[in-house]
């Protein structure tokens, strides 16, 4: 069992949620939002700050479904706190943000870092990667 914390509540983290709870190999006991203080979920502890779902010693990974500026210091911290981490698009802004990723990414060897680059499997993106694959 994968005991996970949610932060960004939004139509993103909610997506990720309602899977999530649908799978017996996870359980989903943290979100974080500012806009679902006092919300209740079953069974799940709700905070306004990340930093809560992210230093919860009790969770094992981090979904981070938040406004796209925050992902890379999100991903830093959930990285240096030990958790497995699976993050909306994009890593960052550019290259220097990319490479603190990588940098807090080697750092935790043991650890998982995916992001959610779904955007690869839409027919205009195959399209334009075989043009561009056929010169």
């Amino acid at each position: 069992m994968i005991r996970i914390g949610i932060v960004g509540f939004g139509t993103m983290g909610r997506i990720r949620y309602d899977t999530l709870v649908e799978h017996r190999e996870a359980r989903v006991l943290a979100v974080a939002d500012p806009n679902l203080v006092g919300s209740l979920l079953p069974g799940v502890k709700v905070f306004s700050e990340p930093e809560s779902v992210i230093e919860d010693p009790e969770i094992d990974a981090v979904f981070i479904c938040t406004p796209n500026y925050l992902n890379p210091k999100l991903t830093i911290k959930a990285l240096q706190a030990g958790k497995h981490v699976f993050c909306e698009k994009p890593p960052a802004f550019n290259a220097q943000g990319v490479e603190a990723v990588i940098r807090a990414e080697h750092g935790s060897p043991t650890l998982k870092l995916m992001y959610g680059f779904n955007h690869r499997h839409h027919d205009s993106i195959i399209r334009a990667k075989e043009l561009i694959d056929s010169g």
